[in-house]
């Protein structure tokens, strides 16, 4: 008669941690870090772009600053040519100069406490 008490008690105490890890979210690093994404780049006269990004989750984490990154290279290395700043808006965007010969890449970029994420860039 114990054993079945305790066998119960053991079934019971087992399906209750399987009830409590279901709705539990191992969260990551990944999932504390903002998203971010182009929107556009348009010609704005003969050597300028206005180029526009915009955050699509902040993480529930406030952001510390956005921007751009761009160069001649495919993939504009993030600490180069970079273009910060703050604001409360999700959508943000920056006119830049360019050489009028020379095709550009640009990324978008967004820092919280956690860390910062780049867009894939775009021509």
């Amino acid at each position: 008669m114990k054993l079945e008490k305790y066998k119960r008690h053991v079934v019971i105490f087992f399906f209750f941690l399987v009830f409590i890890n279901w709705g539990c979210k191992k969260e990551t690093l990944n999932d504390a870090i903002p998203v971010v994404n182009m929107v556009s780049v348009q010609q704005f006269g003969i050597d300028s772009v206005i180029v526009t990004g915009t955050i699509t989750t902040n993480s529930g984490v406030d952001i510390l600053y956005e921007g751009f990154c761009y160069g001649t290279d495919p993939v504009p290395p993030v600490i180069e040519n970079q273009v910060l700043f703050q604001t409360d808006s999700t959508t943000f965007s920056a006119h830049l100069h360019v050489n009028k010969d020379s095709t550009y890449y640009f990324r978008c970029l967004a820092a919280n406490s956690f860390g910062y994420a780049v867009s894939a860039p775009i021509k």
